[in-house]
């Protein structure tokens, strides 16, 4: 076989595949953005240092878009601070969080954890100034 014609094959296997995978991507159901929401929070660095199980729910859902959510969700940790605090000083004291995450067809693409942590990047939010 030539090169042009292995070429030509290769060339119809990749378009191949590339067809199966967006067909996937068009057909697989999208999840509740609730659940993506909770399996998020409870997966994150801040709850799973700490977090208290039964605490964990979700308080509001609003759509902004087209397979767009804000999903809040409070939850409490039983010390201060945000992210994976191993190491750090840090007070045993029940603390209360409301995380707002950003939901995008199914995906997580923002949470923001008390206006002030970003859990996605952990770190804090930049300081608004006036």
């Amino acid at each position: 076989m030539t090169t042009a014609k292995w070429g030509f094959w290769v060339l119809i296997f990749c378009l191949s595949v590339s067809v199966v995978v967006l067909a996937y991507a068009y057909i697989r159901p999208v999840k509740n953005p609730e659940d993506v929401a909770l399996e998020f929070i409870a997966d994150s660095p801040t709850f799973k240092w700490d977090g208290v199980e039964d605490s964990l729910k979700v308080v509001e859902k609003v759509r902004v878009g087209e397979d767009e959510w804000i999903v809040k969700v409070e939850f409490v940790c039983t010390h201060s601070g945000y992210g994976d605090r191993t190491g750090r000083v840090v007070l045993p004291v029940l603390t209360r969080h409301t995380a707002e995450v950003k939901v995008v067809k199914g995906i997580v693409v923002e949470a923001v954890i008390d206006g002030v942590w970003d859990e996605l990047g952990q770190k804090p939010l930049p300081e608004k100034t006036c």
